[in-house]
C-alpha cells in the first residue's frame, strides 16, 4: 500500500465514485486500482494510471490522541528510582531468536462465471450457482416463470512463482481494504479483522519482506 494510508486511520466507508467527489479534501480519500490483469493496489498520494478501473473512497480522519501527561505522585511520597538488575547466568545473552524467512504459500488466480477474478489459497475451485433464464406459460418470462441456476466451477491456475509475492501483496491489501471500509457495527467486521490479521502475518513472515 502506497502514501501514508495507515496514518489516515480509514474508519468508514462514506462514497465509492469513479471520480473523487467535489470537496474531498486529497488526503481523506483512497484510491483503490485494479489492473488488466486483476492486481488490486490501493493509494492516496494520487489517483490511479490510465487504464486501470479506479474506485474512490472518501473516509474520516480519526481526531488526533491526547497528549499523555504522567500521574503526579500524592503529596509526601517520595518516588525511588528504579534499579536495573542485571540478567542470570542461566537466562544467557538476552538475545532474541528470530524466525527465519519462508516462501510465501502459493497462490491461484481464479475467475467466476461473471469474470469477476480473485486470489485464493485454496487449490480446489469453488462451486457457485449460475443463473439461467427460465420463461412461464407461453413463453413469456412474466407468466409464472421461476428461479433456475446451474452449479459451474470457478476456473482457477496457480500464481507462478516469480508473481507469487506480488500477488500476495495484493491479496494483503484486498484483505485490508475489506476490513477498514467494514463499519465496526457490521457482523462480518470481526470476521474479515482476522481475515486481514492472518493474512498480512503470513506475508509478514515469508521471504516476501525479507
Amino acid at each position: 500500500m502506497t502514501g501514508n494510508l495507515h496514518a489516515a486511520g480509514l474508519f468508514g466507508l462514506l462514497a465509492i465514485t469513479a471520480l473523487a467527489p467535489a470537496g474531498v479534501v486529497a488526503g481523506n480519500v483512497v484510491y483503490r486500482c485494479t489492473a488488466t490483469d486483476g492486481t488490486v493496489t490501493l493509494q492516496n498520494a494520487e489517483a490511479c494510471p490510465a487504464g486501470q478501473r479506479q474506485q474512490v473512497i472518501e473516509v474520516d480522519v480519526a481526531p488526533p490522541l491526547p497528549a499523555f501527561v504522567p500521574a503526579q505522585p500524592p503529596p509526601g511520597l517520595r518516588v525511588l528510582p528504579v534499579t536495573a538488575v542485571a540478567p542470570s547466568a542461566d537466562e544467557g545473552t538476552g538475545a532474541v531468536a528470530t524466525a527465519e524467512p519462508v516462501p510465501p504459500p502459493p497462490l491461484y488466480q481464479c475467475t467466476r462465471w461473471d469474470n469477476e477474478r480473485y486470489l485464493t489459497g485454496d487449490a480446489v475451485p469453488a462451486t457457485r450457482c449460475r443463473p439461467l433464464n427460465t420463461v412461464g406459460i407461453g413463453g413469456l418470462p412474466t407468466l409464472g416463470a421461476g428461479q433456475a441456476c446451474e452449479q459451474v466451477e470457478d476456473s482457477c491456475t496457480a500464481v507462478p512463482e516469480e508473481n507469487l509475492c506480488r500477488a500476495w501483496k495484493s491479496r494483503v491489501d484486498e484483505a485490508e481494504f475489506r476490513f477498514k471500509v467494514t463499519p465496526a457495527q457490521s457482523p462480518t467486521a470481526r470476521e474479515r479483522q482476522q481475515e486481514y490479521a492472518a493474512l498480512a502475518a503470513t506475508y509478514a513472515a515469508s521471504t516476501c519482506v525479507r
